[in-house]
């Protein structure tokens, strides 16, 4: 039963990356079973993914090495969130520390990307298109965070089978789709190969606004929904 439990739970983990758990993961996997019996603890790696990621972030704004070199650097980041929570698993040191040290990091490394990447845009479409997506990503990016920390959970149980419902929709996977840090990564990591870092700035710009307005109505139309059959 408990390996049983162990499969499932990491089977719905694994889920949470479409993409890295084809290749990352598997890597994650044997660099956390090397490192079990070692000195090097979770935080340690998580560290080394922050130094490299803003190391990433500044050979990106100063142009001094090719972009698809920074691609491979914010790859190694991935990989390395990857391994801290492997680590912590294996060493049975997972902690709730830990987990909010990994989503701040996440969450620094991820703007320090994208003023990066807002940097070169400017040099290349002039200041006014750069640091114009740069604010709209801010921005909605604040505004959807925000929006999240404050919603009110669903308090009727028919709110929470219609959101279950809801999500079964291809529509709604779809919508869903962007929010997951492992694709937005990977998206960054194409553009940078790629060089269409333009575009990948105004998606996630576009992203971030979209969905806080989305979700702004959606929450609406619950309260509202809940408030009035609170009356009948």
């Amino acid at each position: 039963m408990t390996i049983l439990i162990h499969e499932v739970t990491t089977d719905a983990r694994a889920a949470n990356y479409p993409l890295a758990r084809w290749y990352l993961r598997p890597m994650a996997t044997i660099l956390a079973d090397a490192l079990a019996p070692t000195r090097v603890r979770p935080w340690h790696i998580t560290c080394l993914g922050l130094v490299i990621g803003l190391s990433a972030a500044v050979l990106l704004a100063t142009q001094v090495v090719p972009t698809v070199v920074v691609a491979l650097l914010v790859l190694c980041v991935w990989l390395c969130d990857r391994v801290d929570g492997q680590l912590a698993r294996c060493q049975q040191t997972a902690s709730s520390y830990g987990a909010w040290l990994d989503a701040n990091v996440d969450e620094l490394l991820d703007m320090a990307w994208h003023i990066a990447v807002a940097a070169i845009v400017a040099r290349q479409l002039g200041p006014t298109w750069g640091f114009s997506l740069l604010a709209a990503f801010v921005g909605g990016k604040y505004l959807f965070m925000y929006g999240l920390s404050i919603e009110p959970p669903a308090q009727e149980a028919g709110d929470r089978q219609g959101e279950r419902t809801r999500s079964n929709s291809f529509v709604r996977t779809l919508y869903h789709a962007p929010a997951n840090a492992d694709i937005r990564v990977h998206l960054l990591i194409v553009a940078l190969a790629t060089g269409w870092l333009s575009a990948e700035l105004a998606a996630v710009a576009a992203y971030y606004n979209l969905r806080w307005i989305v979700r702004y109505f959606l929450v609406a139309r619950r309260l509202t929904t809940s408030r009035g059959s609170s009356h009948v």
